[in-house]
């Protein structure tokens, strides 16, 4: 896999991890699709909202570029944006939602945002916490009939604590969300420890080649490649910069 240059360093890339646990993790990847009965399709273009309504989720893209500028979709950046689907009963498949919805239904983009991540808590999640050396754990979650990674939109419901430096987080595949709540400096080592998690319960690449940062309703993307000494090279920007560098308590 190719990386592109990233220019100079913004400082010393983040080392490897020393003292943390490797695991145990949960399998890797969805569960196989189970047997589902045929869906028409077209059928599904004429329903109404009140028959969509409860089958309206969220789930994550990594390659925008080939959605079109139609659908119903937030962009993080241009290698995630958050889209608006319509459920199948086979959770490997989804209809996009676009434009001519909101027309139809009478309602507006946030509307249905709204109603998709309501429903994404009656999704059930595989939930696994391990302790580190640092002050914070790593924390893994895992779809179970859903993509785990979308529920990076509906993180303080996940987290249920206070998160006032906000959280790192990874997406190894589109089945999984790997975060850590940030705390103290005590906390920088695992940015790189997080990373290579990710990698090693990676489907072959990652599905997001970025270390996601949530503050305070704000996803920010940065880039993110291995350093050869074994940790990760990060482009931060300059707001985690100064979160790191003047924000975070010693302890």
């Amino acid at each position: 896999m190719n990386h592109p240059h990233y220019g100079p360093a913004y400082g010393p890339p983040y080392g490897p991890p020393n003292g943390y646990p490797p695991g145990p993790y949960p399998p890797q990847g969805p569960p196989p699709p189970a047997v589902t009965p045929h869906i028409d399709i077209q059928a599904l273009q004429n329903e109404s909202l009140d028959e969509a309504r409860l089958n309206l989720r969220v789930i994550m893209n990594n390659d925008p570029s080939t959605l079109g500028t139609d659908k119903l979709a937030y962009s993080v950046n241009p290698g995630l944006t958050a889209l608006i689907v319509r459920r199948l009963p086979d959770p490997s498949k989804s209809v996009l939602l676009d434009k001519r919805h909101t027309h139809r239904w009478g309602c507006t983009k946030a509307d249905l945002w709204g109603m998709a991540l309501a429903n994404m808590a009656y999704e059930p999640v595989d939930f696994q916490s391990f302790q580190t050396d640092a002050d914070t754990s790593i924390n893994v979650v895992k779809g179970d009939g859903w993509p785990g990674a979308a529920h990076v939109m509906r993180l303080p419901e996940i987290v249920r604590e206070p998160m006032p430096f906000g959280a790192i987080l990874m997406m190894p595949n589109s089945n999984v969300l790997l975060y850590a709540v940030l705390r103290s400096q005590r906390s920088r080592p695992l940015i790189s420890f997080l990373y290579n998690t990710a990698l090693s319960l990676a489907d072959g690449d990652l599905f997001v080649e970025q270390l996601l940062w949530w503050r305070e309703g704000k996803l920010h993307g940065m880039s993110a490649r291995p350093d050869p000494g074994g940790g990760v090279q990060l482009r931060q920007n300059k707001e985690f910069t100064f979160l790191l560098d003047h924000e975070l308590p010693a302890y």
